[in-house]
């Protein structure tokens, strides 16, 4: 009899701690996947939906973000956030991430406009990348048709890069800049290939309607990366061939700090454009 007491009471206690412990999950979110003839990988897709998507028929403005796998749980939670205290509109979040854990080798492929062994993660990293114009294609072609086929989504899109993701933002802003209606490049790799991205601006800039939103951390100069003045330099330029530009240059913050704050202001910045009560609005407190 004793022995059973015990057996139950453990029994119990077991199915106590396992009812205790439950995976967090984010609310209003699916996986998709979509296989790209253009890259030849395929893609997981994080979608952020508002929350009264079910619920409604309208059309949402969409957020493409790079770097999915550390970015989108911050922006789902962010956009939620700042959209239900009229700091923002609600948008449909479109997070690209990958199907195997290769961090590295794949944001070296899809993020880089050249093949270069400049600085990165190394040659064995390096000699994959140039692929830009491939990746390019698979957002152009495959991504976004595929988006506005599945979703409820207006024809406003913006994209979100950090790093190596802030130069193939800055990039396609300079290359195809229609692809996108705003652009929120966060410590972009200016530095890569010999700065070959100011080649770009200076020769093939022509005027466009496109917003971009430019931040950096104070601390970001390391070494020969002058990552601060390349960034100055560059958003300097380019605000004469666009429609509204702003750098933000966070006091204390390094390349991996910045990356949270930036993505609130770039938010705000990008979709309070139109708002003309916007510093109204963010200059008086909320609840």
């Amino acid at each position: 009899m004793f022995v059973r007491v015990i057996l139950l009471i453990l029994i119990l206690n077991k199915s106590t701690f396992a009812l205790d412990i439950e995976q967090v999950k984010l609310p209003n979110t699916e996986v998709r996947y979509l296989e790209s003839k253009q890259v030849g990988i395929k893609y997981r897709l994080l979608i952020g939906l508002p929350s009264g998507y079910k619920n409604d028929n309208k059309k949402y403005d969409i957020l493409y973000l790079l770097d999915a796998n550390y970015s989108f749980a911050l922006a789902h939670n962010m956009v939620e956030h700042l959209s239900k205290r009229n700091n923002m509109t609600p948008l449909i979040i479109v997070g690209i991430s990958y199907v195997d854990d290769n961090y590295m080798l794949n944001r070296t492929r899809d993020y880089t406009p050249v093949l270069s062994h400049d600085g990165g993660y190394g040659v064995e990293y390096t000699k994959h990348s140039g692929g830009a114009a491939k990746f390019k294609k698979f957002i152009e072609l495959e991504l976004i048709p595929f988006i506005k086929k599945t979703y409820r989504v207006t024809n406003k899109r913006t994209l979100v890069g950090h790093s190596y993701g802030g130069l193939f933002t800055s990039w396609i802003a300079l290359t195809s800049p229609s692809l996108f209606d705003s652009y929120i490049s966060i410590s972009p790799s200016l530095w890569y290939a010999n700065k070959h991205i100011f080649k770009i601006l200076n020769k093939n800039t022509k005027r466009s309607r496109i917003n971009m939103y430019f931040a950096i951390g104070a601390l970001e100069n390391c070494g020969d990366y002058k990552m601060v003045e390349d960034i100055k330099t560059f958003s300097h330029t380019i605000k004469n061939y666009v429609s509204s530009s702003h750098l933000d240059i966070f006091e204390g913050d390094n390349h991996a700090s910045v990356f949270p704050l930036a993505l609130s202001k770039g938010l705000i910045f990008t979709y309070s454009l139109n708002n003309l009560n916007y510093k109204k609005k963010f200059m008086t407190c909320s609840k």
